[in-house]
């Protein structure tokens, strides 16, 4: 018994030294009637949003955003000030070029961009040095910068649902051998 109540203290420890507790993650209908230093997660998923409400800027506590499923096609500059984000989900929009707010985001370490159109990553990717986990399935990113084998923290990169030639995927999978990368089998016509 007193073995399992030491488990026990170091599982509790552990998960609030490494900041594992799950957010509780509001609507913005909700939200905005809350003070925002309380509230350290929000969704905006399947709102049809073209822009970002300018009152999300003072939410300066979130951990975690969802901006899933809208119509965004860029991000306002303050969400690179909300520098407490570990979570962001912009998948499901109509980014054609990736938004560089996102690199202004220190502490991120999860970024979801699955089905967007844009192409390339840009070189302040590599400010993001926490990122841990970067989905960008059914994204046709063809383009990495230098930059982005500096990302150390990297452990999963998803590119499922995009082409590649076999020369392109070994490239990728010798720059980031640290990193799981998920992709398609190549195609020989890509070359």
């Amino acid at each position: 018994m007193r073995k399992l109540c030491v488990l026990f203290l170091l599982l509790l420890l552990s998960r609030s030294f490494f900041g594992q507790w799950d957010v509780k993650v509001y609507s913005w209908e909700t939200a905005k009637l809350a003070s925002p230093d309380t509230i350290f997660g929000i969704t905006f998923s399947k709102s049809k949003l073209k822009i970002l409400p300018e009152e999300l800027k003072a939410f300066n506590q979130l951990k975690h955003l969802d901006l899933s499923k809208n119509d965004l096609t860029d991000l306002p500059a303050y969400i690179g000030d909300l520098d407490s984000l570990i979570y962001i989900d912009i998948s499901k929009n109509d980014f054609s070029i990736f938004p560089v707010e996102i690199c202004r985001l220190s502490n991120l370490s999860t970024f979801v961009a699955n089905r967007n159109s844009f192409s390339e990553l840009p070189e302040c990717i590599g400010y993001c040095k926490k990122l841990s986990v970067i989905d960008l399935w059914s994204t046709p990113v063809t383009s990495f910068p230098k930059s982005f084998s500096e990302l150390k923290s990297l452990k999963m990169l998803d590119l499922q649902g995009n082409r590649y030639s076999p020369t392109f995927q070994r490239k990728l999978i010798e720059t980031l051998p640290w990193v799981e990368i998920k992709l398609d089998p190549p195609c020989d016509c890509m070359e």
